[in-house]
């Protein structure tokens, strides 16, 4: 049996206007072929709830913050299957709980453990269009769990490596994967094809376009995706395996990093990166010495790292030295990148009189922290230089 899913993200169905819209998308493709859909909250209001549980003391690891700020999916799905039922077709809604959608107890940032996909199975060969809530998981303990920021692209993955899909779309506002963040640098290229691998660390270094988690998850189970705009007809972007690696695919870019200090009773730090790491936290360590270290991290990771942290016994203290909004990481993405390619990167940015603080290497990315007063000048070296326009 042919079948899809369709993720439509906060801006996607913002208003009922819009709601209707995606309606009429799905009643195309439902013309061809069995659809899943998998929605998030109308744009907005996720973080109006988080506003109202952190005014209340709640916070990423209280099980009723996620109950709280996991409710929005429940009123844009039940929406949108009534609005899918006006135009003729048979549709339902479903909660995470009601699928269900089994995760761990890490409330805020739940690993999805299985998928039931019975319900819906049952649901694709009767011709029901099932609308899934994103974002949404239930915990051993019987408790509403969420997937981390972003997490309704995992949702829609996970079902659609459930459900055996041919294709998993997520539809947003923006038509596809750039370069760069075309509104950061207006002449970022969108890319046709893009590694697993590639995307995965654009998403980890500063690209809002997808979860790291959903990537990771999509990797390990081959599950193809594509990136389009619910605004405009494109054919935006194919992430999958099969697909030549370019030795530079993109630039990605974080801005007001915070920086922390670390001390822990450890012989090494590197244990400690390696659990952020798992959690798809990524950061710079400046700084280390016998028993302290410091990172820079993103703004937005900082509240789950602090959780993580304070379950480890050999963690002494985690203490913010500052922010640092007057630096930026801009990050090079690519694929089997050497010492000598971060040498040719930091030539490039040093001919044109920018100052490189820091550098790092993996095998997909190049991160480098610079001044944010350089930052746009940074990149229009790097896209040049890396030969991003295409």
């Amino acid at each position: 049996m042919s079948c899809i899913v369709q993720k439509f993200g906060g801006t996607s169905v913002a208003t009922l206007e819009r709601v209707k819209h995606v309606a009429e998308l799905i009643a195309k493709a439902h013309k061809k072929q069995s659809v899943a859909v998998v929605v998030s909250a109308m744009a907005g209001v996720t973080n109006k709830f988080v506003e109202c549980a952190q005014s209340l003391g709640s916070c990423e690891g209280d099980p009723e913050y996620d109950s709280v700020v996991s409710s929005g999916e429940l009123v844009t799905a039940g929406l949108m299957a009534i609005t899918l039922k006006t135009m003729g077709l048979k549709s339902r809604s479903y909660a995470g709980w009601q699928i269900p959608i089994e995760t761990s107890s890490r409330y805020g940032a739940a690993v999805i453990q299985s998928v039931n996909s019975e319900n819906l199975e049952n649901d694709l060969q009767n011709g029901v269009i099932p609308v899934i809530c994103g974002f949404q998981g239930i915990s051993p303990e019987n408790k509403v769990t969420t997937l981390g920021r972003g997490g309704s692209d995992l949702t829609a993955v996970a079902i659609s490596d459930a459900v055996k899909a041919d294709l998993c779309e997520i539809y947003s506002d923006v038509d596809g994967v750039y370069t760069v963040d075309p509104n950061v640098y207006p002449k970022a290229c969108r890319i046709n094809r893009i590694h697993y691998n590639e995307m995965k660390e654009m998403a980890a270094l500063g690209a809002k376009v997808l979860q790291e988690q959903s990537v990771d998850y999509a990797m390990k189970k081959n599950v193809r995706i594509r990136v389009a705009s619910s605004f405009v007809e494109n054919e935006g972007t194919i992430i999958c395996s099969d697909v030549f690696e370019r030795k530079f695919s993109g630039l990605a870019v974080t801005r007001n990093l915070s920086q922390f200090e670390i001390c822990h009773s450890l012989e090494s730090h590197l244990p400690i990166i390696k659990l952020l790491e798992q959690r798809f936290i990524r950061c710079e360590v400046p700084k280390i010495s016998d028993s302290k270290f410091s990172i820079l991290i993103d703004r937005q990771r900082v509240p789950l790292m602090q959780v993580l942290l304070s379950e480890e016994n050999d963690i002494q203290s985690v203490s913010q030295e500052m922010v640092r909004k007057n630096f930026s990481r801009i990050s090079v993405i690519g694929s089997n990148l050497s010492q000598s390619d971060s040498e040719d990167v930091i030539s490039s940015l040093n001919k044109a009189k920018v100052e490189v603080f820091y550098c790092s290497i993996r095998k997909n990315g190049i991160n480098l922290i610079v001044s944010t007063e350089n930052l746009l000048k940074s990149i229009e070296i790097l896209h040049e230089s890396c030969r991003l326009i295409r």
